[in-house]
């Protein structure tokens, strides 16, 4: 992945970050101490001028080239030591444990417990001022001239959309990184969980499955991946696809909260009824695969719950979903 930040040269974006990365990259600054205050607002003000260009981050560096109304363009580095040898091994092992890590990795999202669990390995993401080495061509007799802020103010904003820059800062570019998460969690290496002896086979493990601890947690926007990814191929309204998404996780949600299987089969039953649009209970008994009868007993329980209506009775009853 090349580390050249799109449209560098424009308003870097809003003063706050929208995600907790960005802001906490912006801050940085703010510890370069009160002398710098002038200096670090006058970068800013040259970032959203538009007068940075050809920003840059690599691994132990960000580049980046200011152009003022007069004199020649300065260019900046901030430099930042990598980690020493072994740390992303550790740091990798440490990921790989956690599935919930990988998944908020593959889903472009750096959540704190990731940088925590990177900053124990030896591998911090977000730098102290005083980590960073500041280079600028304007030879200015002090640490932080506002080139160097302007650079970094529109790096923040680059960060604040793509976290794997960080972590492409510290040495590892999004493409190794997963292919490295899939690798150790793909069978390369075996992940120990306790009361699993997983070199058995999935079939012939030890220990009571029971007895593991599940702390699950509801998602904010089960569809935010979905939009992410755009309408697919075809599909010109997509709230349709939205709704079913939400109406799944909240059942998902359900019986991983412990409502069990009978909420799971309620959810089965009116995610095909919605499908339907207008069902009858052979209809809807065909559709699932399940005893005609057990469909309309829930049905009639889901009717008195006022979560369907029906209109007519017997075999000529019709069911529509109330939402």
């Amino acid at each position: 992945m090349s580390g050249t930040v799109p449209g560098s040269g424009t308003d870097p974006s809003a003063p706050d970050g929208r995600h907790w990365w960005g802001q906490r990259w912006r801050e940085v600054l703010d510890a370069s101490g009160a002398a710098n205050a002038r200096r670090v607002q006058r970068g800013q003000g040259l970032a959203r001028r538009g007068a940075v260009s050809d920003v840059r981050i690599e691994p132990g560096e960000v580049h980046g080239t200011v152009r003022e109304d007069r004199g020649a363009p300065c260019d900046v580095v901030l430099a930042w030591s990598l980690p020493e040898p072994g740390a992303w091994d550790r740091a990798m092992s440490a990921l790989a444990a956690e599935l919930r890590f990988t998944a908020a990795l593959l889903d472009g999202q750096l959540p704190q417990g990731v940088a925590a669990v990177l900053e124990a390995a030896g591998v911090p993401v977000l730098p102290r001022f005083t980590d960073l080495a500041i280079r600028c061509s304007c030879e200015a007799d002090r640490q932080l001239c506002r080139h160097a802020a302007a650079v970094h103010t529109v790096a923040a904003a680059a960060i604040d959309r793509d976290p794997f820059l960080l972590l492409r800062l510290r040495g590892r570019d999004r493409e190794r990184l997963l292919r490295e998460l899939r690798s150790r969690r793909g069978g390369s290496e075996q992940v120990a969980d306790d009361g699993l002896d997983l070199s058995r086979g999935m079939f012939a493990a030890g220990g009571d499955l029971d007895a593991i601890p599940l702390q699950p947690t509801p998602v904010e926007d089960p569809s935010a991946l979905f939009q992410r990814l755009g309408p697919p191929p075809g599909v010109e309204d997509i709230e349709p696809y939205l709704r079913a998404i939400e109406r799944a996780a909240e059942g998902a949600w359900r019986l991983a909260a412990g409502e069990g299987s009978d909420a799971a089969d309620e959810e089965l039953l009116l995610s095909e009824l919605r499908a339907q649009r207008i069902g009858s209970a052979p209809s809807l008994a065909a559709a699932l695969g399940r005893d005609v009868e057990a469909i309309r007993d829930q049905l009639d329980r889901l009717f008195d719950a006022g979560t369907v209506l029906r209109t007519g009775t017997g075999d000529r009853a019709r069911y529509r979903a109330t939402s």
